[in-house]
């Protein structure tokens, strides 16, 4: 292999490179909502959205599948995985189920408060899009590039730790962060996501924990995401002890979240490495 090559399949250079290939997607997605969406009505700008999300969807899969095929050699399968929905419905019940563990303690604690529902059901489709691409974005980025490459190098141990910790401080900036929201998003998000990626091998079950994570908290219950307030179905009330709640943060803050999280991340880690799913470092390989 000539000199360019080596660098090219070096994998933090890839990192770089498979990033690449998702940009034209994303200033495509600029262009439209600066050059088109403003000139169409109320009516037409919610369809073109819905069909905006599923066009980004399709167009950033095929973006990873042509890096890794032309740059990594290799078919994508981390994407052409078998019952790849039956997997992101596995994910997604996962943590819907986590949520509501989580809004029951609340609940039988007088902090959590029901008081209606809203009738404008839009919204709720609009969240449930909303959260997906979102999630699946950040999946793609974090887990198929950033994590797999850094593991590559690094091995599973190293590279896991990296990504907790990037995932935590990649949400630093969002509204009410704090460093302890930093802490907690990183257990919350990034080990159980991370964790979900190591013991299935695919972008679909972390995407479903992801997905389904976010949608319940905010676009069911309408509590913050990740400190940023939503209104979803639900009509809710939630007080009493930050500890417990998580305050404006939302629940990914909660000691109860982060612990039950913490657990599910630690369990599925244990599952992938019975499935010998653990990467050792490039060093340790030769």
């Amino acid at each position: 292999m000539s000199t360019v090559g080596k660098i090219v399949q070096y994998p933090l250079i890839r990192i770089l490179i498979a990033l690449g290939f998702l940009v034209p997607v994303f200033i495509l997605g600029k262009f439209i909502n600066i050059g088109i969406n403003p000139h169409l009505s109320e009516g037409s700008l919610v369809f073109a959205r819905y069909i905006e999300a599923a066009a980004s969807f399709a167009l950033l899969l095929c973006a990873f599948i042509l890096y890794a095929k032309y740059i990594e050699k290799r078919k994508a399968q981390e994407i052409y995985s078998t019952r790849w929905l039956g997997k992101i419905g596995t994910g997604f019940l996962a943590s819907s189920f986590l949520v509501g563990i989580v809004v029951c303690v609340l609940v039988f604690s007088n902090c959590f408060i029901l008081s209606g529902a809203i009738s404008n059901k839009r919204l709720v489709l609009d969240l449930f899009v909303k959260f997906f691409m979102g999630a699946f974005i950040e999946e793609l980025i974090f887990r198929l590039i950033i994590f797999k490459l850094t593991e590559e190098l690094l091995g599973t141990w190293i590279a896991l730790l990296i990504q907790v910790l990037l995932f935590g401080f990649a949400h630093g900036l969002n509204d009410n962060a704090t460093l302890f929201s930093t802490f907690s998003v990183a257990i919350v998000g990034g080990l159980v996501y991370c964790a979900a990626y190591i013991y299935s091998r695919t972008l679909w079950l972390p995407l479903g924990f992801h997905w389904g994570w976010n949608f319940s908290q905010s676009g069911i219950f309408s509590m913050p995401n990740s400190g940023t307030p939503y209104e979803g179905w639900l009509i809710t009330n939630i007080s009493g002890p930050k500890w417990l709640t998580g305050g404006n943060w939302g629940i990914e803050g909660s000691y109860l979240a982060i612990f039950l999280c913490l657990a599910v991340g630690i369990a599925l880690i244990f599952m992938a490495k019975r499935k010998e799913h653990i990467v050792i470092p490039s060093w340790k390989s030769k």
